[in-house]
């Protein structure tokens, strides 16, 4: 079987697709992309991505995906062992859609906004409308966070016994700002169910690479 390939930088949300490859135990390779390197004038990416984002998939017939949660749907058809979306038709499966369709609509975008100011009015995180923009998006965050608490379910998982790619989301998304002290304190259940995705093998093999 031929391998994949993923783009992927530190830290980043390429951390999506290296656990769901490894989840699946597929054949891949990691390019390092460095953050300097990201985005349109990315030299690394320009031939396979020309809007230099990462993740960046390779498949195995040389098909270019990007998107994490598309490559998420990918990996869960191809590798249906991964468990990572529920069954078409399972009771959970609407909601599965919903919460995903939330995380990389409404939550992922204040990053997108908020972490490179300068892209979008001119101006550093540090001053001015560059500041502004950093902390209103950081705030709205706060709020969409609170209120996907109130969709936990009981332990263990998000949708409840079923696990699923949200789980591994909020592994993702909570090492990013506001941290992870601040789900402790806020948002005890999704902080429960970041504990729970951290024990995975597949997630602790990609933390260890990532230096987190």
């Amino acid at each position: 079987m031929k391998h994949y390939r993923l783009y992927a930088a530190q830290g980043g949300g390429s951390m999506l697709s290296e656990i769901a490859l490894e989840m699946a135990q597929a054949p891949y390779e990691i390019v390092d992309v460095p953050w300097d390197d990201t985005g349109w004038d990315s030299k690394i990416l320009k031939e396979v991505n020309p809007l230099g984002q990462i993740p960046t998939l390779i498949l195995p017939d040389g098909t270019v995906m990007t998107e994490s949660a598309a490559i998420f749907l990918h990996v869960a058809e191809v590798f249906p062992q991964t468990r990572l979306a529920p069954d078409a038709g399972a009771p959970e499966r609407a909601a599965y859609l919903r919460w995903l369709a939330f995380l990389i609509s409404a939550i992922y975008p204040t990053f997108t906004y908020g972490d490179v100011t300068r892209r979008w009015v001119g101006e550093a995180e540090n001053s001015g409308s560059g500041k502004a923009l950093r902390a209103a998006t950081d705030d709205h965050r706060k709020t969409l966070w609170r209120y996907l608490e109130g969709q936990v379910h009981p332990a263990p998982w998000f949708l409840g016994k079923t696990f699923s790619a949200l789980d591994l989301y909020l592994w993702v998304m909570t090492t990013w700002r506001p941290g992870r002290e601040w789900f402790k304190s806020e948002c005890p259940g999704l902080y429960r169910i970041v504990m729970a995705a951290g024990e995975l093998p597949a997630v602790i093999k990609v933390a260890k690479r990532n230096k987190l």
